[in-house]
């Protein structure tokens, strides 16, 4: 390791607060003293991490009030340290934080809540990509839709929840009170995309339209997929309710390729 690299690594080490050298190899500069100086590196350092947390996770703030979202803050940044380049990924531990430390664990709605925030920021960030029109599921030649397969948006992704975190999040969001904690009889499904418009959207999805959509998503194809929902509709009613699910993903710029 260069000397470089070396301090570099002691000045991180520092900065997060674990045994360091680094004050060690800092002169004194008048007027202001070297431990001030340190502190005000490490003060700035804490706060761009706080800015990050406070950028992915604003409705978890809200729900937490100023002394648990204070709380929350101190002991993410000690847990789990900055490891990567991008403060992008910086936040990734927080759901699992909220599901394992107190007080948070005493709060089972926490952890989906931070889980669906950061669902909706990754649909936000995924990879550009086009998305295919109606017509092009219309000109598909008949002998071919049993063996089709589907590609979609990389900001496609399921949130299953078993507890009201988007409820939650909805209130917050519309500066109302959140209702309380509800857990659900039955797991509730949302589809999350980003549209071609570059808004993330999220809607409620039935149980038949999740089962097939992560069929598709795990490269299935569209006669299996119809056998699926055999479970859910009679064998009359099953490619119809197949197809109406298809057309509804590509209105809504979901789907990226036919196969």
């Amino acid at each position: 390791m260069s000397d470089l690299a070396r301090l570099q690594q002691q000045f991180v080490a520092f900065l997060q607060g674990q045994q360091s050298d680094f004050p060690q190899l800092i002169g004194e500069q008048a007027p202001v003293a070297t431990d001030i100086r340190l502190n005000i590196y490490q003060n700035a350092y804490r706060m761009r991490l706080r800015e990050t947390i406070d950028n992915d996770h604003p409705m978890l703030g809200k729900y937490l009030g100023d002394e648990f979202y204070d709380i929350l803050v101190a002991n993410y940044i000690d847990t789990y340290p900055s490891k990567v380049k991008s403060l992008r990924y910086f936040c990734d531990a927080i759901p699992t934080l909220l599901a394992e430390q107190q007080p948070f664990i005493e709060h089972p709605i926490l952890s989906p809540l931070a889980v669906f925030e950061r669902a909706l920021l990754t649909a936000f960030d995924a990879t550009d990509a086009t998305t295919i029109r109606i017509n092009d599921l219309a000109s598909l030649p008949g002998e071919q839709w049993p063996n089709i397969t589907l590609s979609f948006h990389p900001s496609v992704s399921i949130f299953e929840e078993s507890i009201n975190a988007v409820a939650t999040w909805q209130h917050l969001k519309s500066d109302k009170n959140p209702p309380a904690p509800l857990d659900h009889e039955l797991p509730l499904y949302w589809l999350i995309w980003r549209t071609p418009e570059r808004l993330t959207e999220f809607r409620n999805i039935t149980a038949p339209e999740m089962v097939l959509l992560k069929h598709f998503v795990n490269g299935g194809n569209f006669a299996d997929g119809c056998e699926l929902l055999a479970e859910y509709f009679s064998a009359d009613d099953v490619p119809a309710h197949a197809v109406q699910f298809l057309q509804t993903w590509i209105n809504a710029g979901t789907i990226a390729k036919l196969n």
